[in-house]
């Protein structure tokens, strides 16, 4: 059955004045908080993932592709994929982050026809999303800096913006008003943008604003997080339950 999807998306700013050093030390440790669980594949091939948090490399500037609106229709490119993560799925039932709160989603990330498998182990705000692709009759996890399968977004859920290849997260916490947005390209992640205010926490009139670890002015920050708004997203992920797999029949 399908579930309603739990990713926090905000479309206000808060508008405030910048804060003392000290206030924004105490962002960033925030912010930290809020990522632990966000990986990247970004910063070069011989070193390919980074955490979310850490230095990675500079936005694409490639122009967005047309959307291609469909999932392949190829009758044996879509029996492979649906085996392959049929197969992921059972497998994952029968480990240890499976739980009751599981469930799963397909959605074509980067537009190329063959969708990409999305596996969330649970709904709290720390749980992030799984992202397999199916390559040579097999589902591939996305791998995160420890070999594992990256792990992104909040609450199981992730926006994406496929005609753009982009996947991003929009989160509160704690007063903390944070946004992030990835490219999504031969199954890596690369760093396009990232904004955080915390105008919630310690009121407008000692605000910080902060893009891509920087601190800067009202006015920058509200242009960076319009243009990561500006994004056509889609909240994805909590789609499917467990014993549901019928989308893959």
């Amino acid at each position: 059955m399908k579930k309603a999807l739990f990713i926090t998306v905000l479309t206000t700013v808060s508008l405030g004045l910048i804060g003392c050093e000290a206030v924004n030390t105490a962002n960033r440790s925030a912010m930290s908080s809020i990522t632990t669980t966000v990986t990247t594949s970004a910063e070069s091939d011989a070193a390919p993932v980074k955490t979310e948090t850490a230095a990675v490399s500079e936005a694409s500037d490639e122009a967005a592709v047309p959307m291609n609106n469909s999932i392949s229709t190829d009758t044996d490119n879509t029996a492979d994929w649906k085996t392959a993560y049929k197969k992921t799925l059972t497998e994952f039932m029968d480990s240890d982050n499976y739980g009751e709160m599981s469930t799963w989603d397909i959605q074509d990330i980067d537009n190329d026809g063959t969708p990409e498998l999305l596996i969330s182990e649970a709904q709290q705000h720390i749980s992030g999303v799984m992202f397999y692709y199916y390559e040579n009759g097999n589902a591939v996890p996305v791998l995160d800096d420890n070999r594992n399968p990256l792990r992104y977004g909040a609450y199981g859920g992730v926006l994406i913006c496929p005609e753009e290849s982009l996947i991003g997260i929009e989160d509160v916490k704690q007063g903390l008003h944070y946004s992030v947005m990835h490219k999504y390209k031969n199954h890596r992640i690369t760093f396009v943008q990232r904004t955080l205010e915390d105008s919630g926490a310690v009121g407008k009139e000692n605000a910080t604003y902060t893009v891509n670890d920087d601190t800067v002015g009202e006015d920058e920050y509200n242009s960076a997080y319009n243009e990561i708004l500006s994004k056509n997203w889609t909240a994805v992920g909590n789609q499917y339950t467990f014993d549901d797999l019928s989308a893959l029949d």
